[in-house]
């Protein structure tokens, strides 16, 4: 089964190290995390000798661990940006250091006008919650500060987005209007997600789903942050927002029913920091690994082709993460003309229900 090249790197992990310890994700326990990961010249050399297989890539989340972690990571997203000019660059980070993370996103924007470059940085609450969410005494205010510091740098930078991620668990789903409000007085983008479980990448087998009765006590809040939406910036840009947060509930009430068709290894692949490619963050079997073949031969191996076919039929985990589901979204035109249609016809829900 052969695809087209893919438009989206929906995960290029370039490390596992991490400096939180967070419940949702195991990640920070790997053993030797920084071992064997590749390094700036691999890198450099996977973009060039890739770049003609790689031209259609729009959209890459460059993320860990920690990603900041690596000294080197302006000097990455610079390859990135080389080799791949069309691409718009998302990091995730924990926000766990403030200055660091200020001062490398400084140098990726220093001398690169017109990069779109995005840093999203992790609420899992207020106070308190998110330092337990996330392990780290004190995390919250060092987020909150990184946040801040991000502000700033866009005053400089016009091009660079900032934006809050939350994971909505049991023990912060009333928490989720604070850290909506908080975004929305730093003037940034907001998202969520359930959690989601991957043994080849959150490594969270043993963590706490959100629990499905979370679903009605976020309902509110989530019709007041559609409201806002349809307001501003109007029902045309909200919409995909709008289908995004109902299938956020969906998949809390029922995370093992499939909500949108997939194009996992289709149009996207998740890469590791050791060279190894998947479909996804989600599916654990790889199709081969970068330092050994190209990535159209990969792409055109018989190991891409049965995934495709197992995706397709919707044989996989599933899942209700930005990463994966935004462009199935973005797809699916009937579903966001339902979506619209909705939130015409109940406005005073924002069609969420």
């Amino acid at each position: 089964m052969r695809s087209p090249r893919p438009t989206y790197i929906s995960n290029f992990a370039v490390t596992y190290r991490c400096n939180g310890k967070c419940q949702t994700c195991g990640i920070w326990r790997t053993a030797d995390p920084g071992k064997g990961e590749m390094t700036l010249d691999e890198i450099e050399g996977l973009l060039s000798e890739n770049r003609g297989f790689l031209r259609d890539i729009t959209s890459i989340q460059v993320t860990g661990g920690e990603p900041y972690l690596r000294e080197d990571l302006p000097e990455l997203i610079h390859a990135i940006r080389g080799h791949l000019p069309r691409s718009t660059i998302w990091i995730p980070t924990n926000g766990l250091t403030p200055r660091r993370i200020e001062a490398a996103t400084r140098e990726m924007l220093h001398d690169a006008d017109g990069i779109r470059l995005g840093v999203s940085v992790s609420l899992d609450g207020v106070g308190g919650t998110h330092d337990a969410i996330r392990g780290i005494e004190g995390s919250f205010d060092r987020a909150v500060e990184t946040l801040r510091r991000l502000r700033s740098l866009r005053e400089e930078h016009a091009g660079l987005g900032v934006s809050v991620g939350m994971t909505v668990t049991n023990e912060n789903h009333l928490e989720l209007p604070e850290v909506w409000s908080l975004t929305m007085r730093q003037g940034a983008d907001f998202s969520f997600r359930p959690v989601n479980f991957s043994d080849i990448y959150y490594r969270n087998r043993g963590a706490s789903p959100t629990p499905s009765d979370c679903a009605e006590r976020l309902l509110p809040t989530l019709q007041s942050m559609g409201k806002a939406l349809i307001e501003n910036p109007g029902l045309r840009r909200a919409v995909t927002n709008l289908r995004y947060m109902q299938g956020a509930l969906d998949y809390i009430r029922d995370p093992g029913g499939r909500r949108l068709p997939c194009r996992a290894a289709s149009s996207s692949f998740f890469l590791d920091p050791y060279g190894n490619v998947y479909p996804c963050i989600f599916i654990e079997d790889a199709l081969g690994n970068v330092k050994d073949e190209s990535l159209s031969k990969i792409w055109s191996s018989k190991a891409a082709g049965a995934a495709r076919i197992r995706i397709s039929r919707g044989e996989c985990p599933g899942c209700w993460v930005e990463c994966e589901v935004y462009r199935e979204i973005v797809r699916d035109k009937m579903g966001l003309l339902g979506t619209a249609l909705n939130a015409v016809l109940r406005p005073r829900t924002a069609g969420i229900s």
